[in-house]
């Protein structure tokens, strides 16, 4: 009987030992591999604060075929990065704008530029986010951000929607918080246009 106690007392210690391990000592970080192969960690990739005329701070997510996407994929294109969530209503109202130029300038036009629709997952599912994307037949790109909210937090997204407007040097050149209906889209790809060398 006392042999069977420090048999269950040595299970149950080693048990322990390895949860801890797992969650405390060695977390798990989960990895991606990007279009060349290169296995990357989900989530932000520098230190880099948002700021107008700086860099953009990049980031490596998966998008709806669970690919791995950069930010820096896309140095060369400007870049509209578009923070949004599928129960937001002027995300919803605005995406068609979104698509007009993605369709002129991206999919099917100079393919000089990216639209980006980054979905808030911290507010959102992977499901809803999709049935909206497929329902509309939106075809940007559209990334998760499974890291809790980390990568909004580091581009200062306080509500939805925030759209980032970057050069193709990968430099923010502007940012609108809330919808970008009548001229503020154009308006943003402008300037990042013109400051990326055009």
């Amino acid at each position: 009987m006392q042999e069977n106690r420090r048999l269950a007392f040595l299970i149950v210690a080693v048990i322990a030992a390895l949860f801890v391990q797992q969650e405390f000592i060695d977390p798990h970080v989960e990895e991606g591999m990007t279009s060349e192969g290169v296995m990357v960690e989900i989530g932000l990739l520098d230190d880099l604060t948002v700021a107008i005329g700086e860099p953009a701070p990049d980031f490596a997510l998966t998008d709806l075929d669970g690919d791995t996407v950069m930010l820096s994929d896309f140095r060369g294109k400007t870049v509209v990065l578009n923070f949004w969530a599928s129960w937001c209503p002027p995300c919803r109202e605005e995406m068609p704008e979104f698509q007009e130029l993605w369709e002129q300038r991206g999919e099917d036009g100079a393919d000089d530029l990216v639209m980006i629709a980054l979905d808030f997952l911290v507010q959102d599912t992977m499901t809803d986010a999709r049935k909206f994307i497929e329902g509309n037949g939106f075809t940007f790109p559209v990334l998760f951000d499974t890291t809790d909210g980390a990568v909004a937090d580091r581009y200062r997204v306080r509500g939805l929607p925030a759209t980032f407007f970057i050069d193709r040097e990968g430099v923010v050149r502007g940012v609108n918080y809330g919808p970008v209906f009548g001229n503020l889209l154009p308006a943003g790809v402008e300037k990042a246009d013109a400051g990326g060398g055009g």
